[in-house]
């Protein structure tokens, strides 16, 4: 077939079409496998731990109001780590076993059924309160799940997060912050756990701090911390330092090998802020300055 002087060859050009499209159908097929839900890689990897992954969310769902207590807090921090930033459809339903969640958490011993199905009622019935970036809009309240099914035969819950929560979750540019999270699985407090990612949120960057985990908050709200934690309004100034900063200080200091520095800050006779300074260990020299409370 002549085409502008040119003999178009059909056979030729639809060999070349069908070398490109499995050519691309090998890459989507790769990408896929790359993108493998992670509870598939731990099923078929003896060697993958739960624990060994990385939780990662949006400065605005770390400083979000939220009370958890300490189960439902590790199922959720276990579930948010299992999400696959690759794949694309999203919401991802995902699966946490019993088995895995022991073999993180190992305290719970003979408790893991239990404990997921406890987390599981929870987890559903859950709404986050978030700062909104919405003009005119001060806060969003969002559901933190659309569905959780417990499968107590095959000793497992699976749950996929609501679709407004999600890009908190993966995708992030910026403004965001990641954790691994082995470093939070010693928490027997989630008044700890929470106040680790408040302060995750806040760090400054590694390259400025020579690697070392450290940084500071300027005139923290004292009530948006208590929000923050989940902390019962019933709670006066003493119960908020004796429950909850002094538990918050002892683990971090114990479990995680973070020391915290709290200076009151009062309007009148209240305390109103808190500046808080926080490093690694005891040997870091703890930050003079400060910076704005926007990031």
């Amino acid at each position: 077939m002549l085409v502008f002087g040119y003999r178009f060859n059909w056979a030729n050009e639809m060999s070349e079409i069908d070398r490109l499209l499995k050519q691309i159908g090998a890459m989507r097929l790769a990408n896929e496998k790359k993108a493998a839900n992670a509870n598939v890689l731990a099923e078929s990897d003896p060697l993958h731990e739960v624990a060994d992954n990385t939780v990662t969310k949006s400065h605005a769902l770390s400083r979000a109001y939220y009370r958890f207590g300490i189960v439902e807090k590790r199922c959720m921090e276990a579930l948010i780590s299992k999400l696959n930033p690759l794949r694309s459809d999203n919401p991802q339903e995902i699966e946490l076993l019993a088995t895995e969640y022991v073999k993180t958490f190992p305290d719970v011993g003979k408790h893991a059924y239990e404990h997921l199905e406890k987390a599981g009622d929870a987890l559903v019935n859950r709404v986050i309160v978030i700062e909104s970036p919405r003009r005119g809009v001060t806060y969003e309240k969002i559901p933190l799940m659309s569905i959780v099914r417990y499968q107590p035969k095959e000793g497992k819950i699976i749950c996929e997060f609501n679709s407004h929560i999600v890009p908190h979750l993966i995708g992030l540019r910026e403004k965001f912050s990641s954790y691994p999270l082995r470093k939070a699985v010693n928490f027997s407090s989630s008044y700890a756990w929470r106040f680790y990612e408040v302060l995750v949120s806040w760090a400054q960057p590694k390259n400025k701090t020579v690697g070392r985990f450290m940084g500071w908050i300027d005139r923290q709200s004292v009530d948006d911390l208590r929000e923050m934690l989940g902390v019962p309004k019933s709670y006066k100034w003493s119960d908020f330092q004796k429950q909850v900063l002094d538990v918050v200080e002892s683990e971090l200091r114990e479990k995680a090998n973070i020391y915290i520095n709290f200076e009151r800050v009062k309007t009148g006779r209240k305390i109103t802020h808190l500046n808080i300074k926080f490093a690694e260990n005891d040997q870091q020299q703890l930050p003079l300055g400060g910076e704005t409370k926007k990031k």
